[in-house]
């Protein structure tokens, strides 16, 4: 492979745990869902970005939007600051001597910024394990600007000490080998840890707390357990509320999140208590088909049909709006349904 492919391969792979169903099919060819259009907003599977080489340089397409452009340029648009490691590697291969400024003084790299942890204090008998998920950040009670995130979204305090926040992602690799070079970014977020049933942690979700385009960072540790937020915790002798986002679930009592909208990865175990709660979208195809897929399959669901909802996507934007936590609480249980009554209530609900 000649150097210019494989040096962009390189910074291609670097990026692939930011992007949603990402997978190099071949040598050549990375394929993953398209960051310009959103292709995977109606479906989670959707992948119709593909990064391809003509005449020896990677260049990008997408068949969804149609957008193209060279794979390089696709890194300065979403992936800055991996674009100028990229711009510094290649220049360092093509000879090219760094930029000065106007002072003559040699132009700080973005490695010149690189914090790294001290990770000979981290146990690496078990570098998956909440220990190590303490060594390299902060709870969100200890951080003035966590703090105010969660404040200013009205999550309830008692969350504070379970939530953590980084500034610096990328330390967040050291929890698992097969991220190594793959976290990027410098967006400081919450990250909302996933634990199994008997309280082993199999993943994260790492939530940009400014502007990001990227909104969410998910790292998966073990590829043979779902990711569901709150499981190890849950009762499940009582009523389990089932919401799509952690965060949302986090306003509720007894309640877990699937991490997107695929209910079905919840096992019979949770099923005759689960009550499935989508995001209020009573025009969205992708969330109406879902909903229509579990009410045959027997679950009791959520159908949103308070006047009080109008306009009100989330649980999040409901508290935000000035319903109290009772308040939502005791809408969802009105608002639940299951076999014949709930196919009536989704046909009137189709109809908003």
């Amino acid at each position: 492979m000649v150097l210019m492919i494989w040096l962009e391969k390189k910074y291609l792979s670097m990026v692939m745990s930011s992007l949603d169903n990402a997978k190099w099919k071949g040598d050549t060819t990375l394929n993953h869902s398209c960051l310009y259009c959103g292709d995977s907003q109606k479906n989670a599977y959707k992948a119709r970005g593909y990064h391809f080489v003509v005449d020896q340089s990677f260049v990008y397409k997408c068949h969804n939007c149609g957008k193209s452009t060279s794979s390089i340029n696709f890194l300065k648009d979403n992936f800055s600051m991996i674009h100028k490691e990229y711009m510094k590697e290649w220049m360092k291969e093509k000879g090219v001597k760094p930029k000065k400024h106007a002072s003559g003084h040699k132009m700080p790299s973005a490695n010149s910024f690189k914090f790294v942890p001290r990770t000979d204090i981290l146990n690496k008998n078990d570098i998956m394990s909440e220990e190590n998920l303490k060594i390299l950040m902060k709870p969100c009670s200890e951080v003035a600007v966590a703090k105010k995130y969660l404040e200013d979204r009205k999550i309830p305090s008692e969350h504070y000490t379970q939530l953590y926040y980084t500034d610096k992602p990328q330390n967040l690799s050291f929890l698992s080998p097969k991220y190594k070079d793959r976290v990027l970014g410098t967006d400081p977020r919450i990250v909302l840890p996933f634990y199994s049933e008997e309280g082993e942690l199999i993943g994260l979700s790492g939530r940009a707390i400014n502007n990001s385009p990227l909104r969410y960072l998910t790292m998966r540790f073990q590829d043979d357990l779902p990711l569901i937020f709150n499981l190890h915790k849950v009762d499940k002798t009582k009523t389990i509320l089932v919401t799509e986002g952690p965060i949302d679930s986090l306003f509720l009592p007894n309640s877990i999140a699937v991490a997107g909208s695929d209910f079905k990865k919840i096992d019979d175990s949770i099923k005759e208590n689960a009550v499935l709660i989508y995001d209020n979208e009573p025009r969205n195809r992708e969330i109406l088909k879902k909903l229509s897929e579990v009410i045959d399959l027997g679950y009791a669901v959520c159908i949103w049909n308070d006047k009080r909802l109008d306009g009100l996507k989330d649980i999040n934007e409901m508290i935000l709006n000035g319903l109290t936590i009772d308040e939502v609480t005791s809408i969802i249980e009105k608002c639940t349904f299951s076999g014949l009554s709930a196919k009536t209530k989704f046909m009137e609900y189709k109809k908003i």
